[in-house]
């Protein structure tokens, strides 16, 4: 992730503006966290006659979970993965456990937040929910693209050589 870029968007609905406060409290340390309102005002638009095909990957304007998320009044989270990390790595594993364990990542099943300390690592290398066993894996690799922790890492600084104790 370059600097400046988002990692995470999560996006509340109209109707919970007192969750969008929370979740702003809950991440607003976080610069590459972004928590915004639903803006629109009506259902989309569907289109009659298919047009053109789309340059892109895939269809964008297919229905997702969200709608049906909005509907049901609950937030969506919206990850940025771009690099995949390996979190079963002994250094990922040590970076988590000593630098990112008070940072905060969103459960969208069960509708909070909980602290990477909080989430212990499954035997698959999976991390689930400490509430609703949802894996919260997605979210702890797109915090680690953007943890300043990381940065380092990624870039391939190199480190100090350990000097072997003499006396």
């Amino acid at each position: 992730m370059q600097d400046g870029e988002l990692s995470l968007l999560i996006v509340v609905p109209r109707t919970g503006l007192d969750a969008c406060q929370s979740l702003r409290r809950a991440l607003g340390e976080d610069p590459t966290v972004q928590v915004i309102v639903d803006r629109r005002f009506t259902e989309r638009r569907a289109r009659a006659e298919p047009g053109r095909p789309e340059r892109r990957r895939g269809e964008r304007r297919l229905r997702s979970n969200g709608d049906a998320e909005f509907r049901a009044d609950r937030w969506i989270a919206v990850p940025r993965v771009a690099v995949p990390i390996d979190l079963r790595d002994p250094d990922a594993r040590a970076l988590l456990f000593l630098c990112c364990s008070q940072h905060v990542v969103p459960c969208q099943q069960c509708q909070d937040v909980y602290r990477l300390g909080w989430i212990t690592r499954a035997g698959s290398g999976t991390f689930p929910c400490p509430r609703c066993r949802s894996d919260l894996t997605r979210m702890v690799v797109t915090h680690a693209q953007a943890c300043q922790y990381w940065a380092e890492r990624e870039t391939g600084a190199t480190r100090p050589q350990a000097q072997a104790a003499t006396g």
